[in-house]
């Protein structure tokens, strides 16, 4: 979807009412989500990058019938349940210190027993576990089930895997809040019975924000004709005018920040904390940084390196997309997009004749690039203006004058997994987007609904963002 520059060439036998913008949007609901396109180079960064790949849920739209709406659950209209990938496999923290009577110093040594306490009952009997040095390898010896010996810790028995009695334990390896996990199993002869363990994938939850705008004209402007704003959308022609314009241009500005940077208002007991001075509920959901446990969260000190970039990557759940890329889009203030281009023509070493653009006395050198390919990972920078906007309150460093948010990024996923995105826009029915209009004596009639000369135009909309892998989404910052 893009701005006309003018009017149309030619526009004829056809209902320019049909053709007006707002009309479409509420006629064909998917087209919602590619209006945010048309603010994408100052407003809608974010947005825009998921409409272009089509990772807009329509399924919403279809109403409140679960079987309709792809794998996510309405409940009360306002809230929406889906599942979220779960790891596959378990690892644990030691809940206090290991103890071992036999060699208090040297736990393990000559076979001796030590008792281990975790967080979880995962492991079964003849586990074999791996210690945080993954090196360091103990076997569960005990034939009973884990014994559960304060709320949320458990008990397990556990022998050194060794052939050399004279191994021990290394101390910190045992300490509380030391990781430890399950790798493999190893029986003895004549076995009885094995163990099971499952996993479920969990389910998420989020919240629907309401947000409104309005703009008003009063009857006198209404009749010196109001400006109109051509608009293109795969092949359709449509208008709308200049304050429908500037409307929807606040409207998809507030939902890109709600839909990154949106905190939630309700608990996970679906209590309602925010709310008015007349005790009236303010439902709202969480955006990109905040579903589920947060972000992964990343610290750098301004400056862009290799080792910077690939511990994000080495953190960040990575899926493929549709061509089996694993993409990765990167929402970026203008500091690190600076340091990102330089960064990478650095890595990929690029030829410069190829970044020659134009011929004869008319080239240039274009070092601008859609997207990078490295590690085996498929970059997509976009420079989000609202990171460096004058307009928002910001801490400014005092000594080189730079806006710290201007070196912040955000990584996100862009694959899918089974067919299903890591990351959805919802709406929610009828009430993806709500218009209507109040009419004074400017219309005139007998259905007038105030007596004012002018009228006021509304929009209401009500839409959130679903995260499939929280791990999926990775925030990188300068503190």
């Amino acid at each position: 979807m893009r701005i006309l520059p003018g009017r149309p060439k030619q526009f004829a036998n056809e209902t320019p009412t049909s053709h007006h913008l707002m009309q479409y949007a509420i006629s064909e609901p998917a087209v919602l989500p590619q209006v945010a396109t048309l603010f994408r180079s100052d407003d809608t960064a974010f947005s825009s990058i998921l409409a272009d790949r089509g990772l807009t849920s329509g399924n919403l739209y279809n109403g409140l019938d679960a079987a309709s709406t792809g794998g996510y659950k309405v409940v009360g209209n306002t809230k929406i349940q889906w599942k979220v990938r779960g790891l596959k496999d378990r690892k644990n923290v030691m809940t206090r210190d290991a103890v071992c009577d036999a060699y208090p110093t040297e736990k393990g040594k000559y076979q001796s027993l030590v008792a281990i306490y975790l967080d979880s009952n995962w492991n079964s009997p003849y586990d074999v576990l791996e210690l945080q040095d993954n090196r360091t390898l103990v076997h569960v010896i005990d034939d009973m089930l884990p014994e559960e010996v304060a709320g949320g810790e458990w008990k397990y028995y556990v022998r050194l895997v060794t052939k050399t009695t004279e191994d021990f334990i290394e101390s910190s390896l045992l300490a509380s809040g030391a990781e430890i996990g399950y790798v493999y199993n190893m029986f003895y002869e004549m076995s009885q019975t094995a163990y099971e363990k499952y996993t479920f994938d969990e389910m998420a939850t989020t919240h629907l924000t309401i947000q409104r705008m309005k703009w008003s004209i009063s009857g006198t402007a209404e009749a010196m004709k109001e400006s109109t704003v051509w608009i293109e959308h795969n092949g359709q022609e449509l208008w709308t005018t200049y304050q429908d314009m500037e409307m929807l241009r606040r409207w998809a500005a507030s939902r890109e920040y709600q839909l990154i940077f949106g905190k939630g208002t309700v608990t996970s007991n679906d209590v309602v904390v925010l709310k008015d001075l007349k005790n009236r509920d303010i439902r709202g959901g969480d955006g990109l940084l905040y579903q589920g446990d947060g972000a992964l969260r990343f610290q750098y000190n301004g400056t862009l390196t290799k080792g910077v970039l690939q511990n994000v990557m080495k953190n960040l759940k990575l899926y493929g997309n549709s061509d089996g890329v694993q993409e990765v889009a990167v929402i970026a203030g203008q500091d690190f997009m600076l340091g990102f281009s330089d960064l990478m023509l650095t890595v990929i070493k690029a030829n410069p004749i190829s970044l020659v653009d134009g011929s004869g006395s008319s080239k240039g050198i274009n070092s601008t690039f859609v997207s990078y390919e490295y590690g085996g990972i498929r970059f997509v920078p976009v420079w989000h203006k609202w990171f460096d906007s004058p307009t928002r309150p910001q801490y400014v460093d005092p000594t080189t004058g730079i806006r710290k948010e201007s070196g912040r990024a955000i990584f996100v996923s862009l694959g899918v997994d089974a067919g299903v995105p890591m990351v959805d826009l919802l709406a929610l029915g009828k009430r993806a987007f709500l218009k209507g209009t109040v009419n004074g004596i400017n219309k005139g009639g007998d259905d007038m609904s105030n007596s004012i000369d002018g009228k006021h135009v509304h929009i209401l909309a009500e839409t959130g963002i679903a995260i499939k892998d929280p791990d999926g989404v990775a925030e990188l910052y300068i503190p």
